[in-house]
């Protein structure tokens, strides 16, 4: 034991057998009463000498005591971080105070107001949203002091926004946080499926109601007519076949649209497929006074593609060339492969799409003449099938067309590999 350390315990032990001592004398304790008493205070005074030696963890004097971790500085973020965080945002964030003066503009909020670089700070709102509704909604926020959430239409952007207001305690009168998220997409898509089941359910009924009346009339009486009764029998036929190929058309694009559809891709030769539709299709064009012709190149083209999907896609273009091209009109099939892509194209004199039809001609069930395209058993999936079918191969397809001077369809797709592979929808 040090110096010290020896000093240390008896310090510690020292006063209480001094004070036990005194006490054994003053109250006139027997030798063993004060020889306990001088024990106790040994033992007393030992262990307060352990508990302090754990304090101290027996550190002689002179040296360092020991440190104790620092503890972390707890520091607010700074506009740095914040102007980070809300500038990467995909949502609008616009805050304003209670005057509705512009605090902070965030970049996709500039983007969805179509702000620009420009500086906002200080402007109204209605001076850069131009919206009524907006301004109405931010007003309630302001006067409730509750949560606000709406719907808008920006005609200028051609967007709908689902707008969340909530206000804020800022200094010194209040303001209030704006949070625009972008829905146009998912509402255009929402439109695009109720405007397909009203397809769907009036397609069907088409056909259907054709059945059925004509079903009824024979029921009635019909049977017995022997001038009409086949002609009634032909056409429940006819219409049957309709239905059947309205249905199979949904059963193809749900499979195309499918995310669990694989299409056997490979190197396909274009100028087969292209020969085989024609072939099929030859005794068609003839009948209606058309000219059906090809332009091939000198030697094959090998497409990446599915040979049946291929296929497809220029039977449903040649159709509709047939279909709607008047007699004495010609309808051209062309391919080539310029660079790394197949290039084909369907060519017609026919009737033309309007220039206001054509964004929207690959809809499902869209007709530019819904009247004659009924009547040449169209079921509007045709293109849509093409246009899906095209995408799943990695290509791409273009229309060109002037109404009363015919339309071009172009298909580009990569050039053909050696190697067999299966390739997921995309």
């Amino acid at each position: 034991m040090s110096r010290a350390g020896g000093s240390g315990w008896l310090v510690a032990i020292g006063p209480a057998l001094f004070i036990a001592v005194a006490c054994a004398f003053v109250g006139d304790f027997t030798a063993g009463w004060a020889l306990a008493m001088a024990l106790l205070a040994v033992v007393v005074g030992a262990i307060g000498r352990l508990v302090a030696g754990r304090e101290s963890a027996s550190f002689e004097p002179g040296d360092a005591p020991p440190s104790r971790p620092a503890a972390r500085p707890l520091t607010r973020p700074s506009a740095e971080l914040f102007e980070a965080v809300l500038g990467t945002m995909i949502d609008g964030v616009v805050v304003a105070n209670r005057s509705q003066s512009l605090l902070y503009v965030n970049r996709a909020a500039r983007n969805l107001l179509d702000l620009g670089e420009k500086s906002v700070a200080g402007r109204l709102i209605s001076e850069v949203s131009r919206s009524a509704q907006l301004q109405e909604v931010i007003e309630t926020a302001l006067s409730t002091r509750l949560h606000q959430r709406t719907e808008l239409q920006l005609i200028r952007q051609k967007l709908t926004l689902a707008v969340s207001v909530a206000p804020l305690d800022l200094e010194p009168a209040g303001g209030v946080l704006i949070v625009l998220h972008d829905v146009t997409e998912l509402r255009r898509l929402e439109r695009m499926r109720r405007e397909f089941v009203s397809n769907v359910s009036h397609e069907l009924k088409t056909p259907l109601t054709s059945i059925q009346a004509y079903a009824e009339t024979l029921l009635s009486g019909g049977l017995e007519d022997d001038a009409n009764n086949r002609k009634f029998v032909e056409r429940i036929q006819e219409q049957a076949e309709r239905l059947q190929t309205l249905i199979l058309d949904l059963l193809r694009l749900a499979r195309i649209e499918s995310d669990e559809v694989a299409f056997e891709i490979r190197a396909v030769d274009v100028g087969d497929i292209v020969l085989d539709c024609v072939r099929d299709r030859q005794d068609l064009a003839t009948a209606k006074g058309l000219s059906l012709v090809t332009k091939s190149p000198d030697g094959p083209i090998m497409a990446t593609a599915e040979a049946e999907g291929l296929s497809t896609i220029l039977s449903n273009l040649v159709d509709n060339a047939i279909n709607y091209t008047p007699s004495g009109g010609r309808v051209e099939i062309e391919w080539s492969q310029p660079g790394e892509e197949v290039v084909i194209s369907v060519t017609d004199t026919g009737v033309g799409i309007p220039l206001e039809h054509q964004p929207r001609v690959f809809e499902r069930f869209y007709r530019v003449d819904r009247a004659r395209s009924r009547e040449l058993g169209g079921t509007g999936l045709g293109l849509s099938i093409v246009k899906h079918l095209v995408h799943a191969f990695r290509g791409r397809i273009e229309l060109e067309s002037q109404q009363g001077r015919g339309s071009r369809f172009t298909i580009w797709l990569p050039a053909g590999e050696s190697e067999t592979r299966s390739l997921p929808r995309s």
